[in-house]
């Protein structure tokens, strides 16, 4: 979701006092532009906006939200003398990255504020609350002196929101809102905006709960359910998640926005089939946004429909802005050239490119993701490379399999030299991790020892075995393995005792093991 709809979605405007038809209409108006129905409130403001300032000044943030920019602006300029309408225009300003004149167009609606007038603080507090550019402490000044005038759970809610914009504001947020938790009128979506804090501190259970609070307090309130369906993925419950992002498609207004988010939701529950067939179906109505291309790619690529993938992911390259190209469309993107023979060496510089969009700190699980990439379309030299970059460039996240992989993978792309001192590193840092000694085992085996005869992985597989639970099944090829080399090297040396103790310790594991047989049987007539 880009930034109009980003700041819209913590918005709270004032509910209008009066008991007309009129009045109440455009109370319910707002009260959906609040719950980010906005063509359901279009609907409602759209006659009335002819005749009402406030009406049309809705209308006009309604396509905002809706990203018509222009439209808005043209709406906006009925009124030119109107505050809300003038504070609407500055939204537009910010928008257009005009700061100072939007700034300038905000100063002139709060200096010609009347006494006991307080809505007009609140337009133009509003303007740089819920818009990106403007001073979010002048927009706390602002409620302040709406507040001296009167106060209201809209009021609270907004200051909430002005102060999350603020660095280390979150506490003042959480104040405000529990105060216009206190009004009636505000009491869900102060619930909603509570749970959305907790959530931006990932402390996701008190952000259920105040979702859960905010969807009972009004039943009608869709917000608490897209969050709440966003909350439940982020632990892991998927088909919670998907409830609850369908009763947010009842309540809502299901926008083209809303209904790409539930086949989102249906990816991220890992039902592919599902969230495909949502895409195409939004795109045979004539619905079409590059966005909906990543969704099915991704899918496609999951359920390994790999040609249809690439297809679905070359639209998306086609048709979205450079913009707004994401870290993981590069990288599933090199994933699906490694699935094709023909493209496979293009992947290396699609996971560079996602390497270099991502502005994470730490990178160890974007060059971890690229590794493993290359290690299951087993190019087992590439992926080597890419675990032994994360050790070499001393990664925050640096993990011991790191070392191993790297070794492991140099180890079957035959390249022993290098698998070698990653193992041995490895060895070095985690002494007490026994991979590694087994490993550099098979390494010296395989490079140095061929023919069993100078037991140069002989010391590796016995700090393996000493370091391991023989009995332990799981274990069972890699001890054969480490007991056939070990007997044939005791065999080849004449050492027939410890050639006769491996023997037996590989038929106990395998009582078919031809090589054990042979030893035994060469041992009878050895001197």
């Amino acid at each position: 979701m880009n930034n109009v709809k980003r700041i819209l979605s913590i918005v709270a405007l004032p509910v209008l006092i009066g008991f007309s038809a009129q009045s109440q209409t455009l109370e319910e108006a707002i009260q959906l532009y609040k719950y980010e129905r906005f063509e359901s409130a279009k609907n409602i403001l759209s006659p009335m906006a002819t005749s009402n300032v406030q009406a049309n000044y809705y209308l006009g943030l309604c396509e905002l939200a809706n990203e018509n920019v222009n439209g808005a602006k043209e709406i906006f300029q009925k009124y030119p003398d109107d505050a809300a309408n003038t504070a609407g225009m500055a939204r537009v300003f910010f928008l257009e990255n005009k700061t100072p004149e939007a700034m300038s167009m905000l100063s002139k609606v709060t200096n010609k504020v009347k006494k006991k007038e307080w809505l007009p603080y609140k337009y133009a507090a509003d303007a740089i609350t819920y818009s990106e550019g403007g001073d979010p402490n002048m927009a706390v000044e602002w409620y302040k002196k709406a507040m001296e005038i009167t106060k209201n759970g809209d009021l609270y809610t907004s200051t909430g929101d002005a102060y999350r914009k603020i660095q280390g504001g979150g506490g003042n947020a959480m104040t405000n809102y529990e105060y216009a938790e206190g009004y009636p009128e505000t009491q869900s979506l102060a619930n909603y905006k509570m749970g959305n804090l907790w959530y931006a501190a990932k402390n996701y259970d008190s952000a259920l709960s105040k979702y859960g609070r905010a969807s009972k307090l009004d039943e009608k309130n869709p917000l608490p359910y897209k969050a709440l369906a966003d909350a439940y993925y982020r632990v892991g419950k998927y088909k919670i998640s998907k409830e609850n992002i369908e009763k947010y498609l009842e309540l809502s207004d299901k926008s083209v926005d809303d209904q790409m988010q539930y086949a989102n939701t249906l990816y991220l529950a890992k039902e592919y089939s599902s969230a495909i067939a949502k895409m195409n179906e939004l795109i045979a109505k004539g619905v079409e946004k590059p966005y909906m291309y990543r969704v099915i790619g991704f899918s496609q690529f999951e359920l390994k429909d790999y040609t249809s993938a690439l297809t679905n992911m070359d639209k998306l390259f086609a048709k979205q802005d450079p913009k707004k190209i994401i870290p993981q469309d590069y990288m599933t993107y090199g994933k699906l050239l490694l699935t094709d023979s023909t493209k496979a060496s293009q992947a290396s510089s699609y996971f560079t490119k996602g390497l270099d969009l991502d502005t994470a700190k730490d990178k160890t699980p974007r060059y971890r993701e690229v590794a493993e990439a290359f290690k299951d379309a087993q190019k087992y030299a590439t992926a080597a490379e890419w675990y032994k970059k994360i050790v070499d460039q001393n990664m925050t996240g640096i993990e011991p399999l790191d070392y191993w992989w790297s070794g492991v993978m140099y180890f079957y792309a035959k390249d022993y030299t290098n698998a070698e001192p990653m193992l041995k590193t490895m060895s070095e840092k985690y002494p007490n991790e026994p991979s590694s000694y087994y490993w550099l085992g098979r390494v010296m085996a395989s490079s140095k020892d061929k023919e069993y005869k100078n037991g140069a992985a002989s010391s590796y597989f016995n700090q393996w075995l000493g370091l391991v639970k023989t009995d332990d099944p799981a274990k069972k090829n890699d001890l054969i393995k480490a007991y056939t080399y070990l007997a044939m090297v005791a065999y080849n040396g004449n050492n027939k005792a410890e050639a006769t103790d491996y023997s037996n310790k590989l038929l106990a594991l395998d009582p078919n093991e031809n090589t054990a047989k042979q030893i035994l049987k060469g041992l009878e007539s050895m001197k």
